[in-house]
């Protein structure tokens, strides 16, 4: 048959060599389309697998853009975007966002007695702690230093003090030693600001909880004056 083939009509009817030279040329072109689809589809494969790859990628440095290293919570800087856009919601649908600024008693002198390998440790536990305790919704972030702060979108200034207490005393049960075994007690102070009862623009609601901060910590420094032996 091949041969016949090879030899042209003159061996076969024409009807019967031009359907066998059709099969031919349908059958190479179908495998041509079969190895065309194949590539294509493991091309695609590829692509899927590298754009899953890129965006875990992304996925990582967006991370690395937004999260403190020490703390496990979010930055200054996403701390700062992310008020303004919840500022800007709360204004448009007339709804109050409250903001808790926070730091930690007496850092400096945990950081002299211990080091400050032991200070960022101490940090790291605060920020355990604060990510615990606040809503999904919320933004805990570490302001800078030994200092916090907490966006919380639709929440009262009455929330927000029940927030902040839930955390001072969440922040004095938790574990806190040293390398050699040292129990070292933790503590914080906050202060609350609320839009739009206290505060109108970001630079005014960081302002005014700094403020309040700053005079819960003095209260505090007055109330362990009176309670000493000396008092």
């Amino acid at each position: 048959t091949v041969a016949a083939i090879a030899a042209g009509p003159s061996l076969m009817s024409r009807e019967s060599y031009t359907a066998i030279q059709l099969f031919l040329v349908i059958t190479g072109a179908a495998y041509g389309v079969f190895l065309a689809a194949h590539s294509r589809t493991t091309h695609v494969g590829l692509e899927r697998a590298y754009s899953a790859h890129l965006e875990e990628l992304s996925q990582r440095l967006r991370n690395m853009a937004y999260r403190d290293a020490v703390t496990g919570l979010y930055n200054h800087r996403y701390f700062r975007e992310q008020l303004s856009h919840e500022l800007e919601r709360s204004a448009r649908y007339g709804q109050p966002l409250s903001m808790i600024l926070m730091d930690m008693n007496n850092f400096k002198e945990i950081n002299d007695r211990y080091g400050h390998f032991m200070g960022d440790k101490f940090l790291g536990l605060v920020g355990e702690v604060i990510d615990r305790q606040i809503r999904a919704s919320d933004v805990g972030a570490r302001y800078g230093g030994d200092e916090f702060v907490i966006v919380l979108p639709n929440t009262l200034p009455e929330e927000a003090a029940l927030t902040g207490e839930k955390l001072v005393a969440a922040v004095a049960s938790c574990a806190a030693m040293t390398a050699t075994g040292e129990t070292v007690e933790l503590g914080v102070s906050y202060g609350v600001a609320s839009f739009p009862s206290d505060a109108k623009t970001a630079g005014e609601l960081i302002q005014q909880a700094d403020v309040r901060l700053y005079a819960a910590k003095a209260q505090r420094k007055d109330g362990r004056r009176k309670r000493s032996p000396a008092a």
